[in-house]
């Protein structure tokens, strides 16, 4: 569903939750709120490097910083790769200097 009308006007927040639910409804998944998918978006769109200020700017937000600390969450495997990620850097580090 888009989200304008087909007068260029926007769709009322009500009639875009209701199509949503029933998109849900109709995959036979489990309750997922539309407010859900929004930090869901933000988040995957940090995880793939998109810049904050495309980010913050997709989920309609003047202040990056907001957006960064309420929608970008961090997730296990980004935390492990950071964390090899450091290793390999001490390690090349050690090996340089030996």
């Amino acid at each position: 569903m888009s989200s304008l009308t087909k007068l260029g006007r926007a769709v009322s927040p009500d009639k875009l939750t209701r199509a949503w639910n029933r998109a849900v409804t109709k995959a036979g998944v489990s309750r997922i709120r539309l407010h859900d998918a929004r930090h869901t978006c933000g988040t995957l769109m940090h995880l793939n490097r998109v810049p904050l200020a495309v980010i913050s700017a997709w989920l309609g937000h003047t202040d990056a910083a907001f957006t960064l600390k309420t929608y970008a969450h961090s997730q296990c495997a980004a935390l492990d790769d950071a964390a090899a990620t450091d290793g390999a850097l001490v390690t090349d580090r050690d090996n340089e200097a030996g």
